[in-house]
């Protein structure tokens, strides 16, 4: 009888613990509800200026190619991190 107490037990545990698993995903699509905004005075206007960004010109004289048929492939300009780099050009 204890045996069967139990497996009954160990069976309505085990039925609870796996009610909860399983997967569960969803979405939903609307518009966010409007929230009020309280002014206490008139906004004064900032006016702010755009930034001005100076690319450092770049000189390079073009070397003798080292056999007929090669070009001189210029420079880039490249992206490393948040600024840019000057890769300099090959013989191609």
């Amino acid at each position: 009888m204890k045996i069967n107490l139990f497996l009954a037990a160990a069976l309505i545990g085990a039925a609870n613990l796996s009610a909860q698993a399983g997967v569960r995903f969803g979405f939903s699509v609307g518009l966010p509800l409007p929230v009020p905004v309280v002014v206490a005075a008139p906004a004064v206007p900032v006016v702010v200026s755009a930034p001005v960004v100076a690319v450092p010109s770049v000189v390079v004289a073009s070397p003798v190619c080292p056999a007929p048929g090669y070009v001189w492939a210029p420079g880039y300009w490249s992206v490393s991190g948040y600024s840019r780099v000057w890769v300099p050009g090959c013989p191609a």
